[in-house]
């Protein structure tokens, strides 16, 4: 096949912005999952309870930093949809999933306020299902779903 130029939305600034901002949450939220899985390992020894609380208020730390990333990551793919399609939003698979996990983290910046995550195992607990949301606007969309950002 003959390599063709890059279309114009393709060729834009925003791009990496949009991209590595996006990217780096992700990476923040597997580390949140991650610790969660290692938290509830460690609950099922004895005297664990200050490594768990010590775990929570990093792993706590950890996500707001991906929250507010997947934030400002989101707000910044809408500007270049803005720049390259004349439209913010566009109810596409992916954009929907990224709205979607963007809601499902936003309940940590609540979690005390919430009964059923306040406790540091159950916390930890959300943790690991949350980043399922992350798997599937990463994996799942471009695999199974039909849209602007899918590769297949």
């Amino acid at each position: 096949p003959v390599i063709t130029p890059l279309m114009p939305a393709l060729n834009s600034p925003w791009l990496i912005l949009h991209v590595t901002v996006i990217t780096a949450s992700y990476g923040f939220f597997g580390i949140c999952s991650v610790i969660g899985l290692y938290t509830l390992l460690a609950s099922f020894r004895k005297n664990s309870t200050s490594t768990i609380k010590e775990l929570a208020s990093i792993n706590e730390f950890m996500m707001y930093i991906g929250l507010i990333l997947v934030t400002i990551g989101t707000f910044l793919g809408a500007v270049w949809a803005n720049v390259s399609w004349g439209r913010y939003w566009g109810w596409d698979a992916k954009e929907v999933w990224a709205l979607i996990t963007m809601l499902v983290y936003s309940l940590t910046m609540h979690s005390n306020q919430l009964p059923f995550i306040r406790h540091p195992f159950y916390f930890h607990i959300f943790c690991i299902v949350a980043f399922a949301t992350v798997l599937i606007t990463y994996f799942g969309v471009n695999l199974l779903f039909s849209s602007i950002h899918s590769y297949a």
